[in-house]
């Protein structure tokens, strides 16, 4: 359903890497959040773990699994950036799967052992559609409401763009590919064995795959600037190529508590339909 509500095009050509917005074509309606809801609790669990744990529960204990288990807590600042973290990494996901029509082989979400802690590594992977993988697409996601802020503490203060870039640099540091090391042990306990293989290919061959860096920031519309990429524009270049994709939305903090607000009775709709 996204892809109903956003326009993914091409813009700003005088930057050193490629840059992108995506921005609303169609106002966020009641229809959009209940389907953004849906997504959100797939993410943290497949629908068949759902109705195997709930499909003979009450409503009610459908509701407090979801807030014990299930969704991040709203208590304090950290939960609410936990909140804010996943909720863009889902938003960037359907980007990825539904508009830039990658393949996304994993929910990450699904594998916390914490729901209240983010999920290890880079934030989100994908890969060409169809066999053989040839391109991988290593991602990280910021979600703002007021992103021409810079961050940190003096006198190291930085724009998001500057942040999310050192991080994914840092993990293209890392001596491995951790993430396909996983999904190959992963498929390997499926007994999916050829998937598995595809993952074992990178693990030993990286340099054989074309690999593709993107900074995703989603951002609210009344306090975004393009300034905030002059200074990653200035960068001595670390990852290559590299795309840059702003999503704009009016009244993203408004959306982001949406999209919680009542997310349980969703979860009860899907198990009681």
């Amino acid at each position: 359903m996204i892809e109903h509500y956003f326009d993914y095009t091409q813009d700003r050509k005088d930057f050193c890497f490629q840059f992108f917005y995506v921005t609303q074509n169609k106002k966020v309606d009641a229809a959009f959040l209940e389907d953004l809801k849906e997504k959100v609790l797939l993410s943290y669990r497949s629908i068949e773990a759902l109705k195997f744990h709930l499909s003979e529960s009450t409503e009610d204990e459908i509701k407090k699994y979801v807030t014990d288990y299930v969704i991040p807590e709203n208590a304090g600042i950290i939960d609410r950036i936990v909140r804010q973290g996943d909720w863009g990494e889902i938003v960037a996901g359907l980007i990825v799967a539904n508009i830039q029509k990658l393949s996304i082989p994993i929910h990450k979400l699904r594998w916390k052992i914490n729901k209240n802690k983010s999920v290890f590594g880079t934030d989100l992977i994908a890969f060409n559609l169809g066999d053989p993988i040839t391109d991988i697409h290593y991602y990280e996601i910021k979600t703002r409401v007021a992103s021409h802020q810079k961050e940190g503490k003096q006198p190291n203060r930085n724009y998001i763009s500057i942040i999310a870039h050192n991080s994914l640099a840092k993990e293209n540091n890392m001596p491995n590919e951790m993430l396909a090391d996983f999904l190959m042990r992963y498929y390997v306990e499926q007994n999916d064995y050829a998937s598995a293989a595809k993952f074992k290919d990178i693990v030993k061959n990286p340099s054989a795959y074309n690999r593709n860096f993107e900074l995703f920031f989603i951002v609210e519309e009344n306090n975004y600037t393009d300034t905030i990429f002059d200074e990653l524009h200035n960068l001595p270049p670390q990852l290559a190529p590299l795309r840059v994709t702003v999503i704009i939305i009016k009244d993203l903090q408004k959306i982001i508590d949406e999209t919680w607000q009542d997310i349980e009775q969703r979860l009860v709709d899907m198990i009681k339909k």
